[in-house]
């Protein structure tokens, strides 16, 4: 018995006096090792800018993309029917006009057979604003779709109210020709989705008012019309043209099909000299006017994409900030834990050594030998 306690302190003595060493070794191995650099750029990973990939554009709680349930139509009293416009799409329609016809509200769905939204609309007359918070429901909604909007204004005019149009996503406006704007102004619906500036697409176009087709990919647009009163009309949409565009392709063949086979059949017309200078004329103003409109366009887009560059950077910049934010936040976190670790440690080294001592003290105890009685 004398003899097992003998070895169990002569290995306990062994291992006390390599435990320094032991420690000395896992102390210089660095066992949460950090590299600044590594970490931030695993921090910091500043994504591309997709104007639709980091948007979801929602109307009246239906999500662009998204399937229309044939109860929720139901329940809001849409009439449904096979688009005259755009073949194989569903065009789903509900208003309501009070007796007066002084207020109405009105909400539009395009849908594919399979009940796919992809053209949402909302219109309201009369709306009212504040002049002063229309810019702040546009940041609102520009800071709740992750992008800065497209700001569009129609030129003052008198006689006409103010307008804003704010775009975001893809969506791109088509400025329609001059014999297209004709038929707009006379009561006709030329090929895809209009919008105007004075919510609607008529009055836009006999007033002179930019009228524009809807194209591009998906996207939300907000259109606020709105007197020195601050009454007005508010018309929000969101449309993905992309899916609706090849539709919309067959049926303007069809209809150039239709008028090449009409005037074909058709004799040709006498124009008297007069008329035909009279008819010159209003078509270099049309031309003019076409092209004022290009112009208008071309440095709203410009505008447009300055905006979003604008935006890129400061998204850039402030996601270089947040991922410094979290790399000092780890940094202090590290190093609050190799503080802890230092510090038990250094306990744990006393505790063994303490033990150590002891340890010692026995064997060398039981190691002495003992006086003869």
């Amino acid at each position: 018995m004398r003899k097992a306690w003998a070895g169990f302190l002569v290995a306990l003595a062994v291992a006390c006096l390599a435990l320094p060493f032991v420690f000395t070794l896992f102390l210089d191995t660095p066992v949460l090792a950090l590299n600044a650099n590594d970490l931030r750029n695993n921090l910091v990973k500043i994504p591309r800018l997709s104007l639709v990939a980091v948007s979801r554009y929602v109307v009246d709680g239906l999500l662009l993309g998204g399937h229309v349930k044939s109860e929720n139509l139901a329940h809001q009293e849409y009439q449904c029917r096979s688009s005259d416009k755009f073949s194989g799409f569903i065009w789903c329609h509900e208003e309501h006009t009070t007796p007066d016809n002084r207020v109405m509200r009105s909400h539009s769905i395009l849908q594919s057979q399979d009940g796919t939204a992809y053209y949402v609309d909302s219109y309201f007359q009369p709306a009212f604003f504040d002049p002063n918070n229309i810019q702040n429901e546009i940041d609102r909604m520009s800071s709740e779709f992750g992008q800065q909007a497209r700001i569009i204004q129609m030129s003052q005019r008198e006689g006409l109210p103010s307008a804003v149009m704010a775009i975001w996503g893809a969506i791109q406006l088509e400025p329609l020709k001059p014999d297209e704007i004709s038929v707009v102004a006379s009561g006709g619906t030329p090929p895809g989705i209009l919008v105007g500036f004075l919510g609607d697409e008529e009055r836009s176009a006999r007033a002179g008012v930019p009228v524009y087709r809807l194209a591009g990919g998906a996207g939300f647009l907000w259109v606020a019309t709105f007197d020195q009163n601050g009454r007005g009309v508010l018309q929000y949409l969101a449309i993905d043209d992309s899916k609706i565009e090849p539709s919309r392709q067959v049926a303007s063949n069809t209809e150039n099909q239709a008028e090449s086979n009409s005037s074909a059949v058709s004799p040709p017309a006498v124009i008297q000299p007069g008329l035909q200078q009279q008819s010159r004329s209003q078509t270099e103003e049309a031309q003019a006017q076409a092209q004022a409109q290009a112009q208008a366009q071309a440095q709203a887009q410009a505008q447009a994409q300055a905006n979003e560059d604008q935006y890129r950077r400061e998204e850039e910049k402030r996601q270089v900030e947040e991922g410094d934010r979290q790399l000092k936040e780890t940094q202090q976190l590290l190093e609050a834990q190799n503080r802890r670790l230092a510090t038990i440690t250094e306990v744990a080294i006393t505790i063994f050594v303490l033990l150590c001592g002891v340890a010692v003290a026995v064997f060398l105890r039981v190691k002495r030998p003992t006086a003869p009685r």
